[in-house]
């Protein structure tokens, strides 16, 4: 009987452990599925929809999310888009849904929300400034931007997004900035200096304003150009910036000789053959370039419009990085011998300096391209059409940024002239973005 028993409990323990085994197998399993469900994240690129900041500024979300293929027209004339999770809500709804339910993997179909469209067929106008214009709602490219008082033919409504026609295509822009009545157009606004800007504390003379001045007609572009008409600053002379942002030394002469570190914070320029100040015809070239750019659909941040304005060469260059997209600044030089343009190229010694290691090839770029506009149209080229020069513009610019020399002070600045070179500026532009 002793006998019998042991073998029973002997039994009864391996009865025991291979339950036990089975229990950790099915554990294993379960924790797995788990695992694999919790992988999957649903994100939206912008914010809620209704959030002003997020719709309007450029991308940068905490998520993303997937768009789905167009559906075909419904049978009442709607078009529906697929769209995982069309806003910030549904978003987080979503992904909650997919990390607490530990019994499924729901696949991105499972979560989309449709948009249906209802077609329309309506001018509508746009309520805020530097709203995305989208090639498919949420995660599409951006096309460009629009602006309060800007109107648009729309083509199908849903209350997240309205379907558009822009230059020549189908798009798409957030609906809670749309309006079919008639909004005021903003045309211009003035630019004051702001404190916070990177390098802002860096400028002495700051207490003047820009003028950005936005382009109305339908070939918008969404770009921004800084036109810098160089000088026209009282008293710039006798106050002294930095030459570079951390204080170093310039790496090359020029109005402010090598090895300097502050220069002053406005020169006067150079004085035309006839007697004109530099500054006078530096301003009448900006102003010409400003139509023809407004003209072709760009947006221009003007630095001076005036005899005088109280922004030094490093605030003129830090509100450029801060409104625009590209900065010309228009001179002339000093010399006598009516050699034609060129551009100021980024000097090889500070192509290693934040913010220039960010931005030079692009800068050069920009100057390339428009030495070729200005050449195509005719006008005189010095040498190859550059020139490396360490200058404190270039030293604080975020964004492409050149100082371009039109001539000197015996070239010809007649209406006929300035009408050329700014042709020749835009043309090399539209090549810079095209």
């Amino acid at each position: 009987m002793r006998k019998s028993f042991k073998k029973r409990l002997l039994l009864t323990i391996a009865a025991a452990s291979a339950a036990s085994i089975s229990l950790s197998a099915c554990k294993k399993s379960y924790e797995e599925e788990i695992a694999g469900t919790k992988e999957t994240v649903i994100s939206v690129e912008e914010g809620d929809l209704s959030d002003n900041e997020a719709n309007i500024s450029p991308s940068t979300a905490q998520v993303q999310t997937s768009i789905g293929p167009t559906v075909p027209a419904a049978s009442d004339g709607a078009t529906t888009i697929t769209v995982a999770a069309s806003d910030a809500a549904t978003a987080q709804t979503a992904a909650q849904a997919v990390t607490t339910d530990t019994t499924s993997a729901p696949t991105v179909a499972e979560t989309a929300a449709p948009i249906v469209f209802e077609n329309r067929d309506e001018t509508v106008y746009i309520m805020s400034d530097d709203v995305n214009i989208r090639t498919i709602p949420v995660t599409g490219d951006v096309l460009g931007k629009a602006n309060t008082g800007d109107s648009f033919h729309r083509t199908g409504y849903s209350d997240t997004w309205s379907r558009i026609d822009y230059n020549g295509q189908t798009a798409y822009i957030s609906s809670d900035y749309t309006t079919t009545k008639v909004v005021e157009r903003k045309t211009s606004e003035t630019v004051a200096f702001d404190s916070s800007w990177e390098f802002a504390g860096n400028s002495k003379i700051y207490s003047g304003t820009a003028t950005l001045y936005y382009a109305t007609g339908s070939n918008k572009k969404g770009k921004t150009v800084c036109v810098n008409a160089g000088h026209g600053t009282s008293g710039g002379t006798k106050v002294k910036t930095l030459c570079h942002p951390d204080g170093s030394a310039k790496s090359t002469g020029g109005t402010t000789s090598a090895g300097s570190t502050t220069a002053v914070a406005v020169s006067t320029g150079t004085t035309m053959a006839d007697g004109t100040s530099e500054a006078a015809v530096n301003l009448k070239v900006a102003k010409a370039v400003k139509a023809l750019l407004l003209e072709r659909g760009y947006n221009v941040l003007m630095i001076r419009e005036s005899e005088d304005v109280q922004l030094d060469n490093v605030a003129r260059t830090v509100m450029a990085n801060a409104k625009a997209d590209c900065h010309i600044a228009i001179h002339y030089d000093s010399t006598e011998k009516n050699k034609g343009a060129f551009f100021m190229s980024v000097a090889d010694g500070i192509k290693g300096m934040y913010p220039v290691s960010t931005i030079w090839q692009e800068s050069d770029r920009l100057g390339t391209n428009i030495i070729s506009g200005l050449s195509a149209n005719g006008v005189k080229i010095f040498g190859d059409g550059s020139m490396q020069m360490d200058l404190t513009q270039t030293s604080y610019s975020k964004i492409p940024s050149i100082d371009l020399e039109l001539g000197d002070k015996v070239s010809d600045f007649s209406d006929a002239t300035v009408s050329v070179l700014a042709k020749g500026i835009a043309d090399g532009l539209d090549s810079f973005y095209g």
